[in-house]
């Protein structure tokens, strides 16, 4: 794995960061996403499947990673749900546990409050911007594909333009 021991759903958490507020900003499902990218990992290490359209677990099987081990016990204990159910159910438990983790890993710092002296909360700050910083290059670099000839420009959402004589077709 490219950036050690984290997997994909501990650095897709990370790319949910605003490097200058130091916090998650704008993802309001990044739970969802972050659960979606442990089903992924699960499925490329071949510990889960799909039968018939129902996540299918290999009873058993550890990763070693605590965000993916806690799902796999999670599917081995619950009833089997379809991709889309697993997506949302109890994803909050899965973002927990990679906070925990990336705290734990010195990537995020975890500050430990009560609300109104009564409700407990972990507020969590990022430790470590320079490494979201690369990881963020690295994934708009895997989007935009490899450099591009000169006299190329980046397209627009409105604009389906390459070169820069070529008609547009908006």
């Amino acid at each position: 794995m490219p950036h050690g021991s984290l997997s994909l759903p501990a650095r897709l958490f990370l790319l949910g960061f605003d490097t200058e507020k130091g916090r998650v900003s704008g993802a309001p499902d990044l739970a969802l996403a972050v659960r979606a990218a442990a089903l992924v990992e699960l499925a490329r290490r071949r510990i889960i499947s799909d039968v018939d359209g129902v996540v299918t677990p290999v009873f058993d099987a550890r990763t070693g990673d605590p965000v993916l081990d806690e799902l796999m016990e999670l599917a081995e204990e619950s009833r089997p749900r379809s991709w889309r159910t697993w997506i949302g159910y109890r994803s909050g438990a899965t973002l927990d546990t990679v906070r925990r983790q990336l705290a734990s890993e010195g990537y995020l710092s975890a500050e430990h409050k009560r609300v109104f002296g009564l409700f407990p909360v972990t507020r969590y700050g990022l430790e470590r911007a320079g490494y979201v910083e690369v990881l963020r290059a690295e994934v708009l670099g895997a989007l935009e594909g490899p450099s591009r000839p000169a006299g190329w420009t980046r397209t627009t959402r409105s604009s389906r333009c390459s070169p820069p004589r070529a008609s547009c077709a908006g």
